[in-house]
């Protein structure tokens, strides 16, 4: 004791950064700092030397191959006498201001008498101060060893030979006195002590890594949690988009009502137009014939005299020919039919299709997608039409030139089905012509998939691409009306959305963030539930892991993200050093490269002093604008872009970048000094 109170402090110069606990084996690497030789060893096990190479645990010194370590014998020998200068001796008698010791019985004593002072260990017995002065005084009692009463002395007795258990058998796990030792002759023994601080040892081991276990599995329960959120964020966004669809199918189907509607009201109007000519042909008839019988009725009326004869020869000649009845009058039939075919023709396929179960449709889907070698055919362009299209039904003539027929509403935007494409003179020709195949004539593949162009299977796409073509032979005709033609965002929620203005527009693709401890930098301390980020010289206690950050106080957010628009924003305390940003999943995690923005796989605003400046690629832009205290990170996936704003009901646009993310894309931070301090969340 003497000798560690000589040499104050000197404990922390004997402990091991890696255990935490005295060297054991101290070796000293390259850099001039020492380890224990088993820790050191442990360190550098597996393949660190493909992920990280041999760096130092301490100062992260990076050594090309691995040194050869030889023990540091000064430091042993001075470990060996700190120890021993640690051990305490025969603990005096307590005095009146220490800790009471155990009160056990007197075992000279009768029932109830005085308190034991000590033990000993070779009688087995407990004295109180009276019974113990032969103890002290005769020298046949000197070799007896003492020590503070102990209250479970029966405990410490060999049930078998009454001895005390002072020594321990490794192989039977079991304390054991000298007359037992005998029979464990062939066992592996030591001495209850040495036993005891041994497993001590190992126990401490244990719990530093039982420690290490519990980060890593909070942290894997934390992005269980996450995957169990994104799942339900996923599946909303994905009934909100089918939702949409079958909004949209709604809409195009009752616009396709209104529109035939409009049809045949426009065929009533026309008929009704003809019939009110004829109308008014009968009412001025009717009214010529009624004005002239009663100018005969006049005429008989005075037969006498001349007046009769003069009356005659002012009557009118009208023709008295026997009315005709007018021609019946009737909607357009042929082209009502048409419209009812055209009606007839949707119905009826989507009649094909919903005979079918969602679950059979997706199943089919699956089979096609996963069919080996199986290649989509090219889609066809606006510009280019379907090739050979099939008639409605097998009700179509053998030929559609008859004079007034109109041709019902072709594939294409532009022109009609036709065969091939052929010269100016003949085109007008072919198209009044349908060309219909043989009934036994079979098709080829390649001549179907002319025939129906198909997209590969995707959100958006028309309904009829589930089935092969010979089961949608009305589809050529009808695809205008029954395809979803545009690109289609990946998230819901932002289909024709404008860009966002303000914080408001910002805050509706607002998404948690939180820091991931499993990369964060040694030096980096993470608080308030993963969501406070600061900076420390003295290093954590994290497990060793291939994902953390080696050489720069970086650390990357715990989610994660692929598609749609996503907003998060960092408060800082004011401080000039430090960085927010992003990265995708392949970012170095040591060396030079693996600073934000020092690379191609990483982008951020930096702040460093006075200087605000945004890096990608290991180029630096300067940013003219004064350090923001709330950073705003806006992602669009679709337009394929970063942007960075400092925070205010403007949001002041301080960088944006392009670029076409391939990858998963987590956030990413970094801070540079002790006062620095990053928050995540909304500051307001």
């Amino acid at each position: 004791m003497a000798e560690a109170a000589a040499l104050p402090g000197l404990e922390a110069e004997l402990t091991c950064a890696v255990c935490l606990d005295l060297f054991r084996e101290p070796v000293t690497a390259p850099c001039g700092h020492n380890f224990c030789r088993g820790c050191l060893a442990q360190f550098w096990a597996g393949d660190r030397r493909v992920l990280l190479g041999f760096t130092c645990p301490q100062c992260r010194a990076h050594f090309p191959d691995r040194p050869e370590l030889h023990p540091n014998r000064v430091l042993c020998a001075v470990v060996e006498g700190f120890e021993r200068g640690r051990l305490k001796p025969e603990p005096p008698d307590p005095a009146p201001d220490q800790a009471p010791v155990p009160d056990v019985p007197c075992d000279s004593c009768p029932p109830g008498g005085a308190s034991a002072s000590r033990t000993c260990l070779t009688c087995l017995a407990s004295f109180c101060p009276e019974h113990l002065e032969p103890h002290r005084q005769s020298a046949a009692f000197a070799s007896h060893r003492l020590s503070l009463p102990l209250a479970d002395l029966a405990q410490r007795r060999c049930p078998r030979h009454g001895k005390l258990l002072e020594f321990y058998c490794r192989p039977h796990a079991a304390c054991i006195c000298a007359v037992c030792l005998l029979e464990h002759r062939a066992c592996a023994t030591q001495t209850a002590e040495e036993a005891r601080d041994q497993r001590e040892e190992e126990l401490k081991a244990l719990r530093t890594n039982v420690g290490y276990q519990i980060i890593q599995t909070q942290h894997s329960l934390e992005l269980a949690q996450y995957q169990k959120q994104h799942i339900k964020e996923s599946s909303v966004r994905q009934q909100s988009s089918l939702s949409y669809d079958y909004n949209e199918m709604k809409t195009m189907i009752e616009e396709e009502e209104k529109i035939a509607a409009k049809l045949i009201e426009d065929e009533e109007n026309k008929a009704n137009l003809k019939v009110d000519d004829v109308l008014d042909q009968i009412t001025s008839q009717l009214g010529q014939l009624k004005e002239y019988k009663d100018q005969l009725d006049t005429v008989l009326a005075h037969t006498e005299g001349m007046v009769f004869w003069k009356n005659v020869s002012e009557l009118p000649v009208i023709s008295l020919e026997s009315h005709t009845p007018p021609q019946q009058i009737e909607l357009d039939s042929r082209k009502v039919e048409l419209i009812g075919k055209a009606v007839s023709a949707l119905k009826q396929n989507l009649m094909r299709q919903l005979k079918f179960s969602l679950e059979q449709r997706v199943c089919l889907l699956e089979q096609k997608g996963s069919a080996p070698g199986r290649k989509e055919p090219p889609a066809a362009s606006d510009s280019e039409t379907p090739q050979t299209s099939n008639p409605p039904e097998g009700k179509q003539s053998k030929k559609s030139s008859a004079p007034g027929r109109k041709e019902p509403p072709a594939a294409s935007d532009s022109e009609t089905p036709q065969t091939s494409n052929p010269p100016e003179g003949k085109q007008s020709k072919k198209k009044k012509l349908k060309p219909k195949p043989p009934p036994n004539q079979s098709q080829s593949p390649t001549a179907e998939q002319r025939e129906i162009p198909k997209k590969p299977a995707r959100r958006g796409d028309g309904l009829f691409d589930v089935f092969p073509a010979s089961d949608v032979s009305l589809l050529p005709t009808l695809m205008p009306l029954l395809t979803f033609e545009g690109p289609r965002e990946s998230n819901p929620f932002v289909r024709n959305a404008s860009p966002p203005r303000n914080r408001q527009d910002f805050l509706q693709y607002n998404c948690k963030v939180s820091f991931n401890q499993r990369t964060a930098h040694k030096k980096l301390v993470l608080s308030e539930r993963y969501t406070s980020l600061s900076v420390t010289d003295q290093p954590q206690s994290y497990p060793e892991l291939p994902e953390r950050f080696f050489n720069c106080p970086q650390v990357l957010g715990l989610q994660w993200f692929t598609n749609g628009r996503r907003y998060w924003e960092v408060t800082n305390n004011g401080s000039s050093f430090w960085a927010v940003g992003i990265a995708c999943s392949g970012m170095d995690r040591s060396g030079s490269r693996s600073r934000l923005g020092r690379n191609g796989l990483s982008w951020c605003v930096e702040s460093f002093g006075l200087k605000l400046s945004a890096w990608h690629g290991d180029r630096e832009v300067i940013v003219s604008a004064p350090q923001p205290r709330v950073m705003g990170v806006y992602v669009d996936f679709e337009t394929g872009s970063v942007s960075f704003y400092s925070v205010s009901d403007a949001m002041r646009l301080l960088f944006s970048f392009k670029a076409q993310f391939k990858c998963q894309v987590f956030p990413a931070f970094w801070v540079g000094s002790s006062g620095t301090k990053l928050t995540l969340g909304q500051s307001c």
